[in-house]
């Protein structure tokens, strides 16, 4: 069906097989198609058109992001010990164990 085909480049000598002229012919057919398709899928254009919700909706992202900017902003450090005095009891503990081993990692 197919014969080989030997190109010289540059004292090289690079075959082409008929496997590989199947496969060249598919990937120019495949691509035409995708660029077909894309050709006519580009009439169908959706416009988003001001209204109260986009106008609510927009104003809310820009909050969000406000506030993402705001907390980049802050020192890890100060977030940190923030959370960390958030999570700290008011009254610490009256009565500790006598026998409880310091640094025990089942906690005896």
């Amino acid at each position: 069906m197919f014969t080989d085909h030997v190109i010289a480049l540059f004292g090289k000598a690079i075959t082409i097989t008929s496997h590989d002229q199947v496969m060249i012919g598919v990937s120019v057919v495949t691509g035409l198609i995708y660029w077909v398709l894309l050709y006519f899928a580009r009439k169908r254009i959706v416009i988003v058109k001001r209204s109260s919700g986009t106008e609510q909706l927009a104003v809310e992202l820009s909050r969000i992001a406000n506030a993402l900017e705001t907390l980049a902003n802050r020192p890890a450090d100060r977030v940190i010990a923030a959370a960390m005095r958030r999570q700290q009891p008011t009254k610490p503990a009256e009565h500790a164990e006598a026998n409880k081993v310091l640094y025990s990692m089942f906690g005896r």
